[in-house]
């Protein structure tokens, strides 16, 4: 049924001096009312917008320069002065400064009391949600690395964002990866390693640098607005401007900043993240996106997307116009370099997902992004770090044989069975060998949410008091998700004189077997 009335969509569009409209009278749609000022179809700020509450306190807007590092003011970081009604401006000395600068009290580095209304902080929204902890983030990044590497396509959409499609029964389901966290996830390993998932089999997509700009504007509010000062900020709390944190943009820019630490003000050292090799054309980005072309369908055009269009204000008619991304979303070209040319490919991607949001196409009527069954079964292996791999947290020296226990998984919502082996391997922090290490347990048709656990018992005569290191491996030929496939874990070794045994509670990440 969805496809015939996308046949009858496509077969009624005419064409205009833009796109091909179809009329399909959507009568008392909330899209009626919603008009910029000047009349136009939002976004009425087609560049970018506001922000309601800032989630990070003392993040303000600073002086920078071209790579987004705060231009001191005897080695303290300058605030930019905002008008408002609160703010003072008529004793700002502002004559022919641009911008306007906050006064500070030199000494302390801090902003003049009576001029703390100018400042203005910056507005994070959902993008507060970098806040999250790594382990948070990677989980995150794992649910994506399964997504692409389990899609029989992974295509752009027309903002950037990476769409999976699957196909079950000759029925295509797409899914855009629209998550504020999964977006963060991807931003971040983008930025140190330019790929996604492990380093032995990377998932590699398209421009690392347009990817991670794309996806932070996925992230970001959908009427928020993506700026430097975010993207400087963002990128300190996630760590990512750390000196001891690689990433494909080192090397860092590092200064001395002059600031308050525990009551007392002296030098700290900040460090920024190197754009000035990027280069941003609006132009020519969106001629590329979506990605593949598929609209119109028949014979699709670099650039073209689809959206709603109201053709009758009362009553309320619409219908589908299908064109150049650029023309509908934008009024001017951009071109431009270093972070702030990141920060605008951002906010554009930003600014598509927003007008798609608000004229998104009815379900009925979407042009289907095209994508073919590849035919592979594949799956999702994995170790629980909590308890894939229990092992004693101590034991005695050439005592009774104790036991460890190591647990493979196929994730829910792997496509198919999975068959492998599962190498577990111990080894003396004193260089004694382990007897019987390596273990390999084999396993075959392991089907979707089902686990294998292999208990092995296992002795030592290392005769001196050390630790044993653990590790547990899972591997698998269709594995795609090869970041939960390791855990590792220790038990101490005592020696005693008489060598009676003497064992611990628990063990390793899961305790004891």
């Amino acid at each position: 049924m969805k496809t015939e009335m996308n046949e009858m969509a496509r077969a009624f569009r005419r064409i205009t001096s833009m796109a091909a409209i179809l009329v399909i009278g959507f009568v008392g749609s909330s899209h009626a009312q919603r008009l910029c000022d000047d009349g136009t179809r939002p976004p009425c700020d087609k560049g970018g917008g506001g922000g309601d509450v800032p989630d990070f306190g003392d993040l303000i807007y600073l002086y920078r320069d071209a790579n987004g590092v705060p231009i001191l003011n005897n080695q303290c970081q300058q605030p930019i002065a905002f008008t408002s009604d609160l703010c003072p401006t008529d004793l700002l000395d502002c004559t022919g400064a641009d911008p306007c600068l906050v006064p500070l009290d030199l000494a302390t580095c801090a902003v003049n009391p009576a001029y703390a209304s100018c400042t203005r902080e910056v507005e994070f929204g959902r993008i507060s949600e970098a806040r999250s902890s790594d382990a948070v983030l990677a989980s995150q990044l794992e649910d994506v690395v399964v997504n692409l590497a389990t899609a029989d396509c992974v295509t752009l959409d027309p903002a950037g964002r990476l769409v999976t499609s699957r196909v079950v029964d000759d029925v295509v389901t797409t899914s855009e990866i629209d998550s504020p966290l999964q977006n963060l996830a991807i931003y971040k390993q983008l930025i140190q390693t330019g790929f996604l998932g492990a380093g032995a089999s990377p998932i590699l997509l398209p421009d690392p640098l347009d990817t991670a700009a794309r996806a932070l504007g996925a992230g970001s509010d959908k009427t928020g607005e993506v700026d430097v000062d975010l993207v400087v900020y963002l990128n300190q709390v996630m760590g990512l401007s750390d000196p001891t944190t690689p990433t494909i943009l080192d090397p860092k820019i590092c200064i001395n900043v002059r600031e308050e630490v525990q009551g007392v003000v002296q030098l700290v050292q900040k460090c920024f993240l190197d754009y000035g090799a990027y280069d941003y054309n609006r132009i020519s980005n969106f001629n590329a996106l979506p990605s593949p072309a598929y609209i119109p369908a028949n014979a699709p055009q670099p650039g073209w997307f689809e959206y709603l269009v109201d053709l009758v204000t009362v009553p309320p008619t619409f219908g589908i116009a299908q064109g150049p991304i650029r023309n509908a979303v934008f009024q001017s070209a951009f071109t431009g370099g270093n972070i702030g040319g990141f920060a605008q490919a951002a906010d554009d991607a930003r600014a598509v997902i927003d007008f798609m949001h608000i004229w998104q196409v009815p379900e009925d009527y979407v042009t289907p992004v095209p994508c073919e069954a590849l035919g592979i079964e594949t799956y999702d292996v994995s170790i629980s770090p909590v308890s894939g791999l229990q092992v004693p947290t101590q034991m005695v020296d050439g005592g009774e044989g104790r036991e460890f226990t190591v647990t493979v998984t196929n994730e829910s919502g792997s496509p198919g069975a999975a068959s492998g082996a599962v190498t577990v391997t111990a080894s003396a922090a004193s260089g004694g060998a382990i007897t019987g290490s390596p273990w390999v347990f084999a396993f075959t048709d392991l089907f979707p949410g089902a686990s294998q656990p292999w208990t092995q018992v296992f002795t030592t005569d290392l005769r001196v008091r050390t630790t044993i290191n653990w590790t547990a491996t899972v591997t698998a030929p269709a594995d795609v998700n090869p970041l939960n496939n390791t855990v590792q874990a220790t038990t101490s070794i005592k020696v005693t004189g008489s060598g009676a045994g003497s064992g611990g509670s628990g063990g390793g990440p899961g305790g004891q077997p």
